[in-house]
């Protein structure tokens, strides 16, 4: 673990790098994002702000339920976003040449391009999030220990679906358009699942688990969740990260390289 952390951090010093090489886009990017967030967040709260709340819901859980789900989504970004960028891996042929090398086989894929904005946003997000759950009262320290254990819980899933996707990528070079699909899907995590019908919420559960990925952790920081679904959400977690290394391993031995 050691040396992968150690070859992680050098990548992500050169795609800092090469990101900082326009440091003016970079900053318009990044000012981009705030925007959006502080819109969207303006736009919940005044919303809520005239209905009360929202399925069951009061104001401030909610948009903690909001805060939770930016918190998770940019941090799994930050991991695996190597991912956006394998599909010109396969088709270049580059891909033939990382499975040469002494790494599992899956860390070029998930872990190649890091996004240096994705932890510049993190860190201030991060820091409201935990002021504004002590701020209203809508935590003690259990459930800050409790959330971060299913917030790592929620990587695991992250990567699960990820490997998943890089996966299928190796059998039909197609990647975008089911990572797109994975981000409309955890969108519908802004809010609490709640509001959805069981059709809606059992499909966010057991086909994209956006619930596990968002809802739970944002659950257990309030003391809404009971111990079953702790158990259920920590056995999701484990289970589908044996899933998806099963399949990347049945994609590779499908693996005809470019040059094929």
């Amino acid at each position: 673990m050691k040396r992968l952390f150690k070859i992680w951090y050098i990548q992500a010093k050169n795609a800092a790098q090469t990101q900082l090489l326009t440091t003016k886009g970079g900053v318009i990017f990044l000012i981009g994002k705030v925007f959006r967030f502080l819109l969207y967040f303006v736009f919940l709260f005044s919303v809520l702000s005239g209905a009360g709340g929202l399925a069951g819901f009061t104001t401030p859980e909610v948009i903690l339920f909001f805060l939770v789900f930016n918190v998770i989504d940019v941090v799994v970004q930050f991991l695996f976003r190597g991912v956006y960028v394998f599909r010109s891996l396969i088709v270049s042929g580059n891909f033939d040449l990382d499975l040469l090398k002494p790494l599992p086989s899956f860390f070029r894929p998930l872990f190649g391009w890091t996004d240096i904005l994705d932890f510049i946003t993190l860190i201030p997000l991060f820091s409201f999030t935990v002021w504004y759950i002590f701020a209203h009262q809508l935590a003690d320290i259990g459930g800050l220990l409790l959330f971060f254990l299913l917030v790592f819980n929620s990587v695991l899933v992250g990567f699960s679906f990820h490997l998943f996707v890089c996966g299928v990528g190796v059998l039909t070079t197609e990647i975008d358009h089911l990572i797109w699909i994975y981000r409309d899907l955890t969108a519908m995590a802004r809010f609490p699942t709640d509001i959805y019908s069981k059709g809606v919420k059992a499909a966010l559960t057991f086909v994209v688990p956006v619930m596990v990925l968002i809802t739970v952790p944002a659950k257990a920081l309030m003391g809404f969740l009971s111990p079953g679904w702790i158990l259920v959400s920590l056995f999701f977690g484990i289970f589908s990260v044996f899933l998806s290394l099963k399949f990347w391993r049945w994609s590779l031995k499908r693996y005809t390289s470019a040059s094929s």
